[in-house]
C-alpha cells in the first residue's frame, strides 16, 4: 500500500480518521469495488457509499471528509494505472453520500 499525500487535506486527515479511511481504501475489496465501477463507466466512489456510512457514520455529516475520500481514490486508482475518463458525473441515488462523483478508465483494460 502507497503512502497518501494529503496536500490540501492534511488537517482532514489527521483530525477525521484519515488513516483509517485509507487503509479501507486500498482493501482489496474495496480496490475491486472501485475498479468495476470504472469498469462501468461510474464513478468509482458511487458503490462505496453503504459502505462507508456503516464504518465511517461521520462522513455523512463531513463535505469535507467526502472531498478527501474522492482525493484519496484517485490517488489508489491512478497509481494501479487508471485515468480520469470523466468529472462531476452526477449520482441520482438519493440515498448515496455523494452527489457527483469521477469516473476512471484503465487504457490497459481497452485494448
Amino acid at each position: 500500500m502507497q503512502s497518501y499525500r494529503p496536500d490540501k487535506f492534511k488537517t482532514t486527515y489527521d483530525t477525521m480518521e484519515g488513516e483509517a479511511l485509507w487503509r479501507f481504501l486500498n482493501e482489496a475489496s474495496t480496490i475491486a469495488i472501485m475498479e468495476t465501477a470504472s469498469y462501468l463507466r461510474r464513478p468509482a466512489i458511487e458503490p462505496l457509499s453503504p459502505f462507508l456510512q456503516h464504518r465511517f457514520p461521520k462522513v455523512r455529516r463531513s463535505a469535507q471528509m467526502r472531498r478527501m475520500i474522492g482525493h484519496m481514490v484517485r490517488q489508489i486508482l491512478e497509481d494501479r494505472g487508471f485515468g480520469l475518463y470523466r468529472r462531476n458525473l452526477r449520482i441520482n441515488n438519493p440515498n448515496n453520500i455523494f452527489a457527483f462523483g469521477s469516473a476512471y478508465q484503465n487504457p490497459a483494460a481497452s485494448l
